[in-house]
């Protein structure tokens, strides 16, 4: 995925949330109670996609650091 696709997505999955807090997670139609979304999915995939983005900005590395003892490598 690219970094505009995963922006792009996190947004989505940011509006939802808002949604979900808002008080349009569920909806009753023809006596059937519909739920759009779980707020906990959905706040992991928030997460996921903030880290993948993170990776992707970072030059694609794990946030790591290499520790030198010694003064070599």
């Amino acid at each position: 995925m690219t970094e505009q696709e995963i922006v792009d997505r996190l947004a989505l999955y940011l509006k939802a949330e808002a949604a979900i807090l808002e008080g349009n997670q569920s909806y009753s139609a023809g006596g059937v109670t519909y739920n759009r979304a779980d707020l906990g999915q959905v706040k992991a995939e928030i997460g996921r996609l903030r880290q993948e983005l993170a990776m992707i900005r970072n030059g694609g590395g794990y946030g790591c650091q290499a520790v030198v003892f010694g003064g070599r490598r």
